[in-house]
């Protein structure tokens, strides 16, 4: 699961529950119970992905049942789960093997993180990610991101460029669109709302890029998902 906006309490069976902000994914592992409420006084968005753990060791589970079940989203995570949840509602699944593919990359990523965390990416784009997540409604500029980042405009474009093979604001219309797929075919959100929660100035703007990704003009991407 994964947390886009907003935020949640989540209790695992007994144990105390935790906080989970804007940018952060949960583990959830099956075998456990889970109570999860969401704040009264925020619009909250979350993807969930699912997949099964079919060739999990009895050590691997019990190793996984002893992580902090939370951690900040990178970049790379956040990559995977927009992948995955794009594919499947555009029905590029493969009869399923990529979707499942997309998700054990996930699992897998997850893991890699918590054993190599020097491995990450630099802060600086971690920082410039994060607050583009959180900014996707706002008229933001590079000076904006670089300026939270703490670094100057165009070393943070080389950075991107060195470790994400885009640009910054690249990455922040990639999230707009894809962020604005997932309300498009999870609410019944007019076309208009999710444009402007997504950082759209226009609906036609929204409805051309949306087509781009996808082949299929906003409306007929949710006809075509409720059919499923």
């Amino acid at each position: 699961m994964l947390i886009h906006s907003g935020s949640m309490d989540l209790r695992l069976d007994d144990a105390a529950p935790r906080h989970v902000s804007a940018g952060e994914i949960c583990l959830l592992l099956p075998g456990h119970t889970e109570e999860i409420r969401f704040d009264e006084h925020l619009d909250t968005s979350e993807t969930l992905v699912r997949g099964q753990m079919e060739h999990s060791t009895a050590q691997m589970r019990t190793w996984l049942d002893s992580l902090r079940p939370t951690r900040p989203l990178s970049s790379a995570l956040t990559y995977l789960a927009r992948e995955a949840v794009t594919t499947e509602q555009t029905r590029l699944t493969a009869d399923g093997a990529l979707v499942d593919a997309l998700a054990t990359a996930l699992l897998w990523r997850f893991i890699a993180e918590f054993r190599n965390l020097p491995a990450a990416l630099p802060g600086s784009v971690e920082d410039a990610r994060l607050y583009i997540h959180k900014h996707l409604d706002q008229s933001i500029t590079l000076t904006d991101i670089a300026q939270f980042a703490s670094v100057t405009p165009a070393h943070l474009v080389r950075m991107f460029r060195a470790h994400m093979d885009t640009t910054p604001i690249r990455y922040l219309w990639d999230r707009r669109i894809s962020v604005g797929i997932e309300l498009l075919t999870s609410t019944g959100l007019p076309v208009g709302s999710v444009a402007a929660r997504c950082g759209f100035k226009t609906s036609f703007h929204f409805s051309r890029k949306v087509k781009e990704m996808t082949g299929l003009s906003p409306t007929e991407l949710r006809t075509s998902t409720s059919r499923n």
